[in-house]
């Protein structure tokens, strides 16, 4: 591992998120993958850009009393806010589609709240990318939710297939972000571990 400080450490990413496993290993990191079932509830009157913060602090958390001093667990929870509302993931092809309408031609925020915890140290920060949709057709939207299904991801959309490619004019901030981890903060904060 290129950071010697977490030679001796042993990394767990709480996440189930493919993509967020294919940036740590992109960044160079050695680790496991461990989840816990959290409920991912966050109480009323948290202000949406909060809400992944919070989500990925419990997420980390919920491994407080199994862990040895030289573990470090990262939580992360990515959000998509639009006109002050989260979307989350679909339920279904017709909130799929009905949030990739609302998205279209339109501006919206990608929020990702990462929260790193170990028996000496916790580390939490949020990262937040504009990303600007341009106008989809029905016929475009219908294609990616029937080709791609994307039942698993904020928003309904990942900006690294086809949809990110034809339907996402300019993204402003971090594009890893988008993908569900801001890697370069979370990169330098295990520096300080």
């Amino acid at each position: 591992m290129l950071l010697q400080n977490l030679s001796n450490r042993n990394i767990i990413l709480a996440s189930k998120s493919p993509r967020r496993v294919e940036l740590m290993k992109m960044a160079g990191f050695t680790f496991d993958v461990k989840t816990k079932n959290v409920d991912e509830i966050h109480p009323d009157g948290v202000d949406v850009y909060s809400v992944p913060l919070y989500l990925a602090q419990k997420k980390a958390e919920a491994f407080a009393n199994e862990i040895s001093p030289s573990h470090i667990v990262i939580g992360a929870d990515t959000v998509v806010i639009l006109n002050g509302k989260i979307y989350e993931k679909p339920a279904d092809r017709t909130e799929a589609i009905d949030m990739l309408s609302k998205l279209s031609g339109n501006m919206h925020e990608v929020v990702t709240g990462v929260h790193i915890y170990s028996a000496g140290k916790q580390v939490s920060f949020s990262d937040k990318t504009s990303v600007y949709f341009n106008s989809l057709t029905n016929e475009e939207i219908a294609y990616y939710v029937d080709t791609y299904k994307p039942y698993d991801k904020a928003g309904s959309y990942a900006c690294q297939e086809w949809i990110g490619a034809v339907g996402i004019q300019r993204f402003e901030g971090d594009f890893f972000n988008v993908m569900g981890l801001p890697v370069n903060k979370v990169y330098a904060a295990l520096k300080t571990f």
